[in-house]
């Protein structure tokens, strides 16, 4: 298997989809970045039996306790 060379990261879709249209490269983007983008310049090849896995994260105000938070965390970690 090669390596990728990553040479630029971004968070944000727009920036992605604008360098991959530029053809400045390719990304892995989450399924309903297709609904938005389907009438663009892009093709998407979806990865099947693929084992891929996503961090996540649970905003809330700090300095403040989160009943959700708590409900979520609990939910999201069995």
């Amino acid at each position: 298997m090669i390596p990728p060379k990553v040479v630029h990261e971004s968070n944000t879709i727009s920036s992605i989809i604008q360098l991959v249209e530029n053809g400045l490269g390719i990304s892995i983007v989450l399924t309903n970045v297709v609904k938005n983008y389907e009438n663009s310049e892009l093709g998407f090849v979806e990865l099947k039996q693929s084992n891929l896995f996503t961090d996540i994260l649970i905003a809330t105000p700090k300095n403040r306790n989160s009943e959700s938070a708590d409900a979520a965390t609990a939910f999201l970690l069995k």
